[in-house]
């Protein structure tokens, strides 16, 4: 059978020469080899370091070494250190400044759900660095893929069955200089919230589940519902425990016969950390003056009032004016995967992974809003909230020699699966409950208005389905060696989402002293009676939503190479979906059902060109779309809980249509070292941005379709082995391979905004600005070494994140940017052999600098606090 040059050209995977002097052969010649008259014998390979130039496109992969030669615990984390991408909130990746609408995230090459309403896609800082063999970063759009792409498709690969056994147990722990062993808040809650487990006491009651709307129940009922929500409002002052984590990998691998294999892995992670934020929120409208504070939360707050004459003899008013927080985060990961090789050419897997993430967060603000700018108002709130993405997946690859033995076809790959998804959020009694200061009673007190008193249960429930297959079939014609490869994929999601929220009503004529109370007293059984305090739903127009989406997806390439240096791909991708988003107008008991179809032909095509053995060039084309997420078509209402404002779909958005340009040149001059410089434009139709309108003292967000976007940048990436022992003789550096990876992105673009779709009462400042998340500038530095001998390393890492637009500046206030801290890490590891057993003990440290996290407005401080300096010690086990 005739080889297909084209695979041998690219499994090459070392750069290695051999060398056979003559006096080697003459040793040989001793033993009774008998050597052809050769002098010496030279085997050369050509060096393909990974899959980063191996692959047709233009991407980058981290893989489970380097997940420990930096100390990442999570993805998001180790993301942050591949070129032209950043994150916000330490969860949702950025790729080349584009929000996370414009990436696709897969596992194991399949869709998968998220349980944040708020996000199309999950939060990476769910996924532990110890279930993932690799991340695949793919920047240049390929038909394989899904055609939701704009800035890049991020594919996890979890591990799978292990080539032997392996058994690992590990423990850490960290302490942070803003958070460890200080004062936190926290409210009352079962024990089993340590393993992110709220219990059953939360749930809403059954007597309320008989009529959420309350409209059915009588007034008895009502109280009696009343009565039944557990009494929990107060904030509590505890100290913080140090941080802790837990991880657990076993797997093993069993030979079945003369050629099959079977084998398993299985890991279990748990992590708990409590935080605190404590600092500054303001909002700004603007005046003749210049801005003027709309709301402020922060320290010089208590300052002023103390100097105003009515506050002067006050004991009570207290001085904490500010934000503060305190989250405990909880994730509790496990995977499981079976595998089954039946042999060399075929194989089964079986993964189940399940990632569960519970969060108890208490707030606590002080400060002042316009409408009583003469009254101090203390807020605080309380929320528990679980959320879970269950996955499995079925999948086989498998080797046809479908040709037999031929010169032009060489065996056939084969690969499908099966995917089932479920992810759900849980916001289950939700509370929140505001104060006025009365300087003449020297107390606070409440107002019997609904917005000073807030309960809510809210649910979100996603399944999805999905199959398909790939197909790839190399040959070769005449003397040009190639891939052809298709493939179909059906997929399936449902969504339903609900929320709703009640308020404790004062019956007219109540004592005024009952409002100076704590909640727990003012609103107990003895005061909630039909004539007393009562339960009353805060209505809403939507308030639940549901969603179907279909999606028929199929696509052909090819991938040829056209002469020893130059290599084409090019395909064909077809999309043909169909979202559903159906609610209800309260107001009118109308339903508003939004239907958007789609069907796409999207092409792409990349070529690579080889200007010598270890330089290559690459220019790439696509087209590709991005769809409004189901909850972005709905007029339900979400909660914002990272920056405390309200979100609101809009039933007109249409989808995004991009067209990709890219190049790059590549060079790999030696193993382990190279040098990327790349450069990409972006030209987006109908792209949909974040819009914001004031309503009361509060933002409302929405969306819009903005007219046209565009976006261009430029990329430098080079990883390089630094030989001092050879430069300078620095002997007593020992075995120690010191290295450097450095790179960088500049970012530029433009959304221009046509003033007809923004929503009523609404005056975007800017119609022709940046876009939301996109920062100008990205940088990362690792410096380290490694010593395999030893089994030490030892990296210092720098991230550095450029401003970006977090929010759009409406009614003449100018846009809102996020400074994200500049980030100086250092991790140290070093491995112990212990017998046939192994220890790894290691030490980290994050935010050397100790940056803090700030949000400006027109040179103002909008939102600051304070991250602190984090140390990390961790030990594991190998057996």
């Amino acid at each position: 059978m005739k080889p297909n040059h084209k695979s041998l050209k690219y499994a090459l995977l070392a750069s290695t020469v051999v060398m056979l002097p003559a006096e080697a052969i003459a040793q040989e010649q001793s033993s009774g080899f008998e050597p052809a008259d050769v002098e010496e014998i030279t085997v050369q390979g050509r060096y393909v370091p990974d899959e980063k130039r191996s692959t047709s496109e233009i991407s980058n992969v981290i893989d489970s070494e380097a997940f420990a030669r930096v100390g990442d615990g999570d993805v998001a984390v180790a993301l942050q250190r591949v070129p032209g991408l950043s994150t916000v909130g330490g969860k949702y990746v950025f790729v080349r400044g584009l929000g996370d609408r414009y990436s696709s995230t897969l596992l194991n090459g399949s869709g998968i759900p998220s349980p944040e309403p708020l996000r199309r896609v999950v939060p990476l800082d769910i996924f532990p660095t110890a279930m993932i063999k690799s991340v695949l970063v793919q920047k240049t759009y390929s038909p394989e893929y899904p055609a939701a792409f704009g800035g890049g498709v991020i594919d996890l690969r979890t591990k799978t069955v292990p080539d032997e056994f392996v058994l690992e147990v590990g423990l850490s722990t960290e302490y942070n200089s803003e958070s460890t062993l200080k004062e936190g808040l926290s409210f009352d809650g079962p024990g089993s919230e340590i393993f992110g487990f709220g219990g059953s006491s939360r749930n809403i009651p059954a007597l309320l589940l008989k009529d959420v709307t309350l409209a059915s129940l009588t007034a008895e009922e009502k109280a009696e519902a009343a009565k039944a929500i557990p009494n929990v409002w107060s904030i509590d002052k505890e100290d913080n425990f140090p941080a802790a984590g837990i991880d657990f990998l076993w797997g093993n691998r069993f030979e079945a016969g003369d050629e099959g294999a079977f084998g398993f892995f299985a890991a279990l992670t748990y992590d708990v950390e409590q935080t605190n934020r404590q600092g500054m929120r303001r909002g700004f409208n603007t005046s003749n003056a210049g801005l003027v504070e709309r709301f402020s939360y922060s320290p010089k707050v208590c300052e002023d009032f103390a100097s105003q004459g009515d506050y002067a003899n006050v004991q009570n008013m207290g001085d904490d004016c500010g934000f503060r927080q305190t989250t405990m985060d909880i994730d509790l990961n496990g995977i499981l995967s079976l595998g089954y090789e039946v042999n060399a050419n075929h194989s089964l897997n079986l993964t189940s992974t399940v990632l569960r993430q519970s969060q108890k967060r208490a707030l606590i603000e002080k400060g002042f809003i316009a409408s009583e700018k003469d009254e101090l108002r203390t807020t605080s709130s309380i929320d528990w909230i679980e959320s879970q993405v269950w996955t499995n997946q079925l999948s086989g690859d498998h080797l046809f020699a479908l040709f037999g033995d031929s010169d032009t076809f060489m065996e056939t790959e084969v690969d499908w699966r099966f995917n089932y998804s479920r992810a759900d959020r849980d916001a289950p009694l939700g509370r929140s409950m505001a104060y006025i200061f009365d300087p003449a009673d020297d107390e606070y007190h409440t107002l019997p208005r609904a917005d000073f008193n807030t309960t809510s249960y809210s649910a979100l429930d996603e399944e999805s389905y999905e199959g398909g297959f790939n197909f790839k079939q190399p040959m070769n014609v005449g003397d040009f060696p190639m891939d052809i490869k298709g493939g179909f994929t059906w997929s399936d999601k449902s969504r339903g989402y609900g929320v709703v929220r009640y308020y404790y009503a004062f019956p007219s004529g109540h004592q005024p002293d009952l409002r100076t109370l704590v909640p727990e007293i003012m609103f107990g059984p003895a005061n909630i009676a039909p004539g007393g305090i009562t339960l009353t739903e805060k209505f809403d127009a939507s308030d639940y939503f549901t969603a179907d989406f279909t999606n028929y997806q199929g696509y052909l390439g090819a991938d040829i190479e056209l002469s020893y240096r130059l290599r084409a791909a090019f395909g064909m991708r077809y999309e043909d979906s169909t979202q559903t988003v159906a609610t209800v107008d309260r107001t009118t008991d109308a339903p508003i059902v939004v239907t958007q179809t789609g069907e796409y032909w999207l092409p792409s095509a990349t070529l690579t060109y080889e200007v010598v053995d270890n330089m290559q060039v690459r220019l790439a084309y696509s087209q590709t779309i991005t769809r409004p997420d189901m909850r972005e078509l709905s007029s339900a209402p979400f909660i914002d809980y990272e920056r405390n404002r309200t979100i609101r779909g809009n039933p007109e958005l249409r989808i995004t249509e991009v067209d990709n340009f890219d190049a790059r040149f590549e060079w790999y001059f030696a193993p382990g070292e190279s040098l990327t410089v790349g450069a990409f434009y972006k030209k987006f139709t109908n792209p949909i941005e974040e819009t914001f309108t004031i309503l009361g003292e509060g933002p409302l967000g929405g969306y819009i379709n903005a007219k046209e976007a565009k976006l261009k940048g430029v990329e430098l990436e080079v990883e390089k082995i630094l030989f001092l022992q050879d430069w300078f003789g620095w002997s007593w550096l020992g075995d120690r391979e010191f290295y450097i990876r450095a790179n960088g992105s500049y970012i530029d673009s433009e959304t221009t905004i046509d003033p007809t779709a923004l929503p009523a009462g609404n005056t975007a400042t800017n119609l022709v600005r940046s876009m939301q998340g996109q920062s100008d500038w990205l940088a990362n530095i690792t410096l380290g070494y490694e010593d395999y001998m030893k089994g030490e390393s030892m990296a210092l890492v720098l991230n550095y994140t450029g401003e970006r637009l977090s929010g759009v500046g409406i009614n003449g206030v100018q846009d809102e940017f996020e400074r994200p801290p500049v980030m100086l890490n250092f991790v140290y590891k070093r491995t112990f052999e212990l017998g046939a057993h192994e220890l790894e003990l290691s030490f980290k440290a994050q935010n050397l600098m100790k940056d803090d996290q700030t949000w400006m407005q027109e040179g103002k401080i909008t939102e600051k606090y304070e991250l602190g300096r984090t140390f990390g010690l961790s030990a594991k086990y190998r057996f």
